[in-house]
C-alpha cells in the first residue's frame, strides 16, 4: 500500500522548519490585516455616525486602509513561501489526506 517510512535527515526537517516559519508568519498578518480593516470601515465609521468620535476621525480611514493593504502583500508574499516551502515537504511526505 504504502511505502515503510524512513528517517528523516537533517535536511528535511530544515525543511519542516522553514515551511512551519513560514505559516508561523502567515497567520498574524492575516489577523492584523482582518483586524485593520474591521477598524477602518466598520468601527470608525458606526463611532462617528453615533457621535462618539468626532467627524475628524474619519480622516483615519485612509491611512489605516493603505496599512491594511501593505499588510495584505505581505500575507501574499508569505502565503506563496509557504506553498513553495510545501513542495520542498512533498519530498518526503507525499500523503496529503492522513
Amino acid at each position: 500500500m504504502f511505502d515503510d517510512p524512513k528517517a528523516l535527515t537533517s535536511a528535511n526537517w530544515h525543511d519542516i522548519h522553514m515551511w512551519l516559519q513560514w505559516l508561523w508568519i502567515y497567520v498574524p498578518l492575516v489577523f492584523t490585516f482582518a483586524f485593520t480593516m474591521l477598524i477602518a470601515h466598520a468601527f470608525i465609521p458606526s463611532l462617528v455616525a453615533t457621535k462618539h468620535l468626532p467627524a475628524n476621525a474619519n480622516r483615519l480611514r485612509l491611512p489605516l486602509t493603505g496599512f491594511a493593504a501593505i499588510v495584505l502583500v505581505a500575507a501574499v508574499v508569505m502565503m506563496v513561501l509557504v506553498i513553495n516551502s510545501t513542495l520542498d515537504v512533498e519530498k518526503f511526505y507525499d500523503r496529503w489526506w492522513i
